[in-house]
């Protein structure tokens, strides 16, 4: 893996479970977040297994809700210290934390996808297949899509 970037286990549960943070460690947990997600959209392959593999268990547990009284109890104390921040102002860095943790989990998601021995070829049939449609409708003008646009928007 790339020098510049190392996967931290106390990190990555910091990226996931940031429960009462200052914004200044807030910030630079978004900004090694968001170099984790560029890391990860440029050099999937150069990660080990074992990072990887955390990196997975990371976005799944983020997508996957937690059970039980523990997870409960977790998730409020997480959204109270969430909603401190809020309450002092601290929008700003809250903001670049989430936009981080998307990227990264889209950026994870869409490398896992890109491993599928079928990614290929299921993408080159999708577009050869959406190509050979597009030839069937005429192609929409300026005007046209300023209508659709404003269809779209009412």
């Amino acid at each position: 893996m790339s020098a510049a970037i190392t996967i931290n286990p106390y990190e990555i549960r910091q990226i996931s479970q940031p429960h009462t943070v200052s914004q200044s460690k807030l910030r630079s947990i978004a900004q090694n977040t968001e170099a984790l997600a560029t890391a990860v959209e440029n050099n999937w392959e150069d990660f080990s297994d074992g990072e990887r593999e955390l990196l997975k268990a990371l976005i799944y547990a983020s997508i996957i809700n937690q059970d039980g009284n523990q997870g409960f109890f977790a998730s409020l104390r997480t959204r109270l210290s969430l909603a401190w921040m809020l309450i002092c102002g601290e929008t700003d860095v809250l903001t670049d934390y989430f936009r981080a943790l998307i990227r990264l989990k889209n950026a994870v998601l869409g490398a896992i996808e890109r491993e599928h021995p079928d990614y290929e070829q299921t993408m080159a049939e999708v577009v050869q297949e959406v190509l050979a449609k597009s030839g069937d409708r005429p192609a929409m003008t300026p005007d046209d899509f300023c209508e659709w646009l404003s269809s779209v928007s009412d």
